[in-house]
């Protein structure tokens, strides 16, 4: 495989990565390793393992979980890197899933106005999603990404050994992304994601960089979403929604993969519905979402979930914004209809 500029894929003692080190002259600069709970536990000592560089690095630790991906959060990250002096040359490395590296991206961009930064993503869903175009940002006020900027890493370091270190329930969150981009953008990659276990994406490296590449290719169209980047929201648009009631409502919140699972379920039936989806490629879609993710009983109240639709930052002229699907590997965006619909779509899913 080769390399993008941005996105290395390799394993241990990447020579790449490692070049990458190199010409941030950490004799003279300092570096700080980003992690969670999680991933200070299980990846932090991979990382040092692999890129002796970095065995100097400082350690930023914080809560792992979407509830902690807070401007309080970004302050325990500032008030680290304030106490240990970073300066604008300095580099810091966000090692974890999707929060760390949305967070992390976040506080090193607006921090003495960005210092730089690079992904080492450790979950399926970082991989091919979150440490993927750009997007940085916390929650506020219990809505996702409210808070944040577009802000590319200088370098994402892709290896699929820390994958090994995930429980079962964050791989399939990851799955339902990678779901997502090939119903969006690539029907091809679809057929391939039917022919095996979704369990066994951890040993399928060439799936893994397709799907950044699909992902890569769409972004560098579209870098500030206002145009073909709208593809990427399918399923996002009632998933966030769907997450930050959990968040608010639930001792155990749903993750994001999951909540997105429930969201496409919804909005692959609005499909049908609205844009003529047809019903056999509907249940297929619903088949296979349901196969990695399983169903979940959700106990929510729908006006508040439909007042978090109304505040999503995808909205405009103050209308609903949704992606939905023509087919597989065609997505249509800028669609818009009643709120009874979403309702009908939401009873739909509570009743499969």
């Amino acid at each position: 495989m080769t390399n993008p500029s941005s996105y290395l894929f390799a394993g241990s003692g990447s020579k790449d990565f490692k070049e990458y080190l190199k010409s941030k002259d950490l004799t003279k600069n300092k570096v700080f390793i980003l992690v969670d709970s999680n991933t200070k536990k299980c990846c932090l000592d991979k990382l040092i393992s692999d890129f002796t560089e970095l065995q100097n690095a400082d350690t930023v630790l914080i809560r792992s979980g979407e509830q902690y991906k807070t401007l309080e959060t970004c302050q325990t990250i500032w008030k680290n890197l304030t106490e240990n002096y970073a300066e604008r040359s300095d580099l810091m490395i966000n090692l974890g899933g999707g929060v760390v590296t949305d967070i992390g991206g976040f506080a090193a961009s607006v921090y003495k106005r960005g210092i730089p930064f690079c992904n080492v993503p450790t979950s399926l869903l970082g991989m091919i999603d979150a440490s993927v175009g750009g997007k940085t940002g916390v929650d506020f006020m219990g809505l996702k990404n409210t808070i944040g900027l577009f802000a590319p890493a200088e370098k994402t370091f892709i290896d699929i050994d820390y994958l090994q270190t995930l429980p079962r329930e964050q791989l399939n969150s990851g799955y339902s992304e990678l779901l997502k981009i090939a119903l969006v953008a690539s029907k091809p990659l679809w057929e391939e994601l039917q022919s095996f276990e979704y369990r066994d994406i951890v040993s399928k490296p060439d799936i893994i960089y397709a799907a950044v590449m699909l992902k890569d290719t769409i972004v560098k169209q579209d870098p500030r979403e206002k145009n073909i980047r709208k593809v990427l929201n399918f399923g996002h648009t009632i998933g966030h929604a769907i997450e930050s009631y959990s968040i608010a409502h639930g001792k155990n919140p749903l993750l994001h993969g999951d909540a997105v699972a429930i969201g496409m379920i919804c909005e692959t039936w609005i499909s049908n519905k609205v844009c003529g989806l047809p019903e056999t490629i509907m249940q297929e879609i619903i088949d296979m979402i349901i196969a990695s993710s399983g169903k979940y009983k959700l106990n929510i109240e729908k006006a508040e979930v439909l007042r978090m639709i109304r505040n999503d930052k995808k909205n405009s002229s103050s209308k609903i914004n949704f992606t939905l699907l023509n087919g597989i590997g065609d997505a249509c965006i800028d669609q818009h209809f009643s709120e009874e619909l979403i309702f009908e779509a939401l009873s739909y899913y509570f009743y499969l």
